[in-house]
C-alpha cells in the first residue's frame, strides 16, 4: 500500500471533487477540518485519525475503519456508514442527521450530544456506547443489535 506524506495528503484532500479514495490507508493522520463532502471512501482505514470538524456530508463510508478516530463535531449528514467500524471513536457533538448506520459497530463510542435525528441504527452495535444528550428516539435505538451497557440519551444505563 502506498504511503502519503503530509503534502501529498493535503493535495489529495484539496483536489477537485468528488474524491475517490476506496481502500486507502490514512490511519493515524491529522485530517482536522478536511472536506470529504460526497467522497467515496469505501473500505478505507481512517483508524486513530484526527478528523475533528471534518465534513463527510453525503460521503460513502461503507465498511470504513474509524476505530479510535476523533470525529468531534464532524458533519456526517446523510453519510453512508453501513458496516463501518467506529469502536471507541469520539463522535462528541457529531452531526449524523439521516446517516445510514445499518450494521455499524459503534461499541464504546462517545456519542455525547451528537445529533442522530433520522439516523438508521438498524442492527448497529452500540455496546457500551455513551449516548448522553443525543436526540435519538427510543424506537430507533431499539432497532440496534446490542445496547448492553450503553448510556442512553437520558443518562440511564441500559442493561
Amino acid at each position: 500500500m502506498a504511503e502519503f506524506n503530509r503534502y501529498a495528503i493535503y493535495m489529495l484532500i484539496n483536489s477537485p471533487k468528488p474524491l475517490w479514495l476506496c481502500g486507502v490507508d490514512l490511519s493515524g493522520t491529522d485530517l482536522r477540518g478536511a472536506d470529504f463532502h460526497g467522497a467515496v471512501l469505501v473500505g478505507a482505514n481512517l483508524s486513530d485519525c484526527n478528523l475533528r470538524g471534518a465534513n463527510f456530508h453525503e460521503a460513502n463510508l461503507g465498511g470504513v475503519n474509524l476505530d479510535g478516530a476523533n470525529l468531534t463535531g464532524a458533519d456526517m449528514r446523510r453519510a453512508y456508514l453501513r458496516g463501518a467500524s467506529m469502536v471507541k471513536a469520539d463522535l462528541h457533538e457529531a452531526v449524523m442527521i439521516e446517516a445510514d448506520l445499518f450494521e455499524a459497530n459503534m461499541s464504546e463510542a462517545n456519542l455525547i450530544e451528537s445529533n442522530l435525528g433520522g439516523a438508521d441504527l438498524t442492527n448497529a452495535n452500540l455496546t457500551g456506547a455513551n449516548l448522553s444528550g443525543t436526540n435519538a428516539p427510543d424506537y430507533r435505538l431499539l432497532r440496534a443489535k446490542s445496547l448492553a451497557g450503553t448510556t442512553m440519551p437520558d443518562g440511564q444505563k441500559h442493561e
